[in-house]
């Protein structure tokens, strides 16, 4: 299929057939997922593949019951972290040194800035002390103001796994199936289902399987794009 007709084609789907999705639809999927652009390179996202039928039961709930969770072949849920950025770093540095030695810039980068910039304190004090030092030098030349909050953090983190959730969903219609992300979901049920930390983030779940024919609620419908693409 070409690239366009990809993007032409990905809907939303809201109601799905019985038939079931391959695993290895999804194995391609997430694989494309994970090839996505992101901050520095840190992947810090995670993909919960929902296989079993408790959790699955469980996130369907948590999903405030929505037809398009409950009739799914396969739920992913999305998340991002700002705790395993030091794990992240150290391999990312491993696969790259066998390629030649890290050195200049690239080491500043990832031993210094890197550091500086994920390295939070439960009370916030680090990120009111980077948010101070960030703004303090732009004042006399261009420097990034951000992230220094843990919530700017989660923001460039959140951005990252976004980027991946697209590539998952348009490898998912390019295999001829269909998808659709969900925001709507209690995230704390979610969170205690799959166990997770107070610094993850579930960015969305995405529901997966075969299109139903009245699957796709009418035509899509978009904006004048001369309100919102601007040439400067």
């Amino acid at each position: 299929m070409d690239f366009f007709d990809v993007i032409n084609n990905r809907r939303s789907v809201r109601r799905y057939t019985e038939t079931k999705v391959p695993d290895e639809i999804i194995r391609k999927a997430l694989d494309a997922a994970l090839k996505a652009p992101n901050s520095s390179n840190m992947q810090a996202w995670e993909f919960y593949w929902v296989k079993s039928a408790e959790n699955k039961s469980a996130l369907v709930d948590a999903c405030l019951f929505q037809g398009t969770a409950r009739q799914a072949s396969q739920l992913i849920v999305v998340v991002s972290r700002i705790d395993t950025w030091k794990r992240n770093r150290n391999l990312l540095i491993q696969q790259m040194q066998k390629d030649a030695p890290i050195n200049g810039q690239i080491k500043d980068y990832y031993y210094k800035i890197i550091p500086f910039l994920y390295t939070q304190d439960p009370f916030g004090i680090l990120g009111t002390l980077k948010y101070l030092i960030l703004n303090t030098v732009g004042l006399f030349r261009p420097i990034f103001r951000r992230p220094a909050h843990r919530s700017d953090l989660f923001e460039v983190v959140t951005k990252s796994a976004a980027l991946a959730c697209e590539n998952f969903m348009l490898a998912i219609a390019a295999q001829g199936f269909g998808s659709c992300p969900m925001e709507g979901f209690d995230e704390h049920r979610v969170k205690k289902i799959l166990k997770l930390n107070y610094q993850s983030r579930v960015v969305m779940v995405i529901s997966v399987g075969e299109t139903a024919p009245d699957g796709i609620f009418g035509p899509q419908y978009r904006i004048d794009p001369k309100l919102v693409v601007h040439e400067v």
